[in-house]
């Protein structure tokens, strides 16, 4: 795409060298992550944000893997996520696994707590994948024109949010084999738009918040990894203004898909960093020793 067609905000960061570390770039599912080559059996996955979108292609695509047990949370109802759940396993050939919805505020530390109790019961008190995908994303204008209720709301849901769910299920996190952490953060974390301080700076605090929980139980063996998962065409995505939509040309599947490999295995070289799905998997495993040498996917200030 030639520079004078890429928005000033992109040109500014580094975001087109950090999306063109691999050479290869996805827009949707292909073999490589294949859930249908994984097995999850008998790993345990809880879900925020699941009712829609790419929390609900996560939840299809764990249950694909063969996830022995799935639990999703979200504020609205998910009778239609746990029948598309137990439809893909079926469809895999997989065994059913169990399925339990609940009703979470991830902004209210009453109901992340009582969720993390409920599902200690449902689990044996043993988690081995967190996905925190539960977003919010407030009007863009700029800061004085603002609705500061909405704009704080952005940041109560990306990053109170994110903490809580950490915070009340690390321990049983830290219980199991696999202690992975997947927070869905943006591209939006490395670029600025005018209007959008609530949600990009919402998502450049979640790389940090990341970098700390590896930072803090890293010798736990805690794997925390977050990620860009595309462009979506989302219902929180189609809050960004209309001439911004053009960038949601990546499936939901992608980013599922990416998760679930993620999951299969242990990725202790990608604990503390920024990905994003739109890498080819499979390019970014062979990077692995550049990675890990040369400390990348952080957030540093240069000099």
């Amino acid at each position: 795409m030639p520079a004078q067609d890429i928005d000033p905000a992109v040109l500014e960061t580094n975001w087109l060298d950090v999306a063109g570390y691999v050479s290869t770039t996805r827009k949707d599912t292909y073999a490589f992550i294949d859930p249908t080559k994984a097995d999850l059996t008998g790993k345990s996955v809880f879900i925020t944000g699941a009712s829609k979108g790419i929390g609900k292609a996560t939840a299809i695509s764990f249950a694909t893997a063969g996830c022995s047990k799935i639990l999703l949370a979200a504020r609205s109802d998910l009778a239609n996520v746990e029948a598309a759940v137990k439809d893909a396993a079926k469809k895999a050939n997989r065994p059913q696994p169990l399925v339990h919805a609940l009703k979470v505020d991830v902004t209210s530390e009453d109901s992340v707590r009582t969720a993390a109790e409920t599902a200690a019961g449902l689990l044996n008190g043993t988690l081995d994948v967190l996905v925190s995908n539960a977003g919010y994303l407030e009007e863009w204008k700029p800061i004085a024109e603002s609705n500061p209720s909405q704009w704080w709301r952005t940041w109560e849901v990306n990053i109170k949010g994110t903490f809580l769910a950490a915070h009340y299920f690390l321990p049983m996190l830290l219980k199991s084999q696999t202690k992975t952490i997947l927070n869905v953060s943006s591209g939006g974390a490395h670029v600025m738009f005018p209007g959008a301080s609530g949600y990009q700076t919402s998502k450049f605090a979640l790389c940090r918040l990341t970098e700390f929980m590896d930072k803090e139980y890293r010798q736990q063996g805690l794997v925390a990894i977050v990620l860009h998962p595309g462009g979506v065409k989302t219902e929180l995505a189609f809050n960004m203004p209309s001439d911004k939509h053009s960038v949601l040309t990546d499936t939901a599947e992608l980013a599922a898909d990416t998760l679930v490999w993620l999951s299969n295995e242990r990725r202790d070289w990608l604990s503390g960093r920024f990905m994003t799905v739109n890498w080819d998997m499979g390019e970014l495993e062979q990077k692995k020793q550049d990675i890990v040498e040369r400390n990348l996917f952080k957030f540093r200030v240069l000099t």
